[in-house]
């Protein structure tokens, strides 16, 4: 497990703010990844955010783990008004909705993107991944669901 944290951030009254942590590609990455961004929204004084963005990393990163099977890396970025988490690995498959039966114990992930997240994408990512998947949060807590 590596965290990286470039230059001397965060900056939690500057404009932006990076943190990334690499993970092996197994079911407890999941808990890391819900951690590190527990952590660092605490650190940014981002707590309103808790609840959403690590919901929503945790369905990004169970869906690398099982869909992808290779390395992790998942990003917080803070920039402006916004906060964007991104989980990049090594499947060049774009993350896509699919349709489950109700009953399903799988499958509402990228559902829960749609309704939590203000935008989300799947696209490909530059080496040592192939894809990454990421959404944004507005930081103002009146506009968080």
């Amino acid at each position: 497990m590596v965290l990286r944290r470039p230059g001397n951030e965060p900056q939690v009254d500057g404009a932006m703010a990076r943190v990334e942590l690499q993970l092996p590609g197994e079911p407890g990455s999941v808990r890391s990844a819900r951690r590190l961004v527990s952590r660092t929204l605490l650190d940014w004084a981002l707590p309103h955010l808790q609840d959403a963005a690590s919901l929503l990393t945790s369905e990004l990163v169970t869906n690398a783990v099982l869909h992808a099977k290779t390395g992790i890396s998942v990003e917080l970025y803070r920039h402006g008004a916004v906060l964007r988490v991104t989980v990049r690995d090594g499947s060049p498959q774009p993350a896509e909705r699919r349709r489950h039966a109700v009953t399903a114990g799988t499958g509402r992930g990228l559902g829960l993107l749609t309704v939590l997240a203000t935008d989300w994408r799947s696209e490909p990512s530059g080496p040592p991944y192939r894809k990454a998947v990421w959404f944004e949060l507005p930081l103002g807590p009146a506009a968080v669901p």
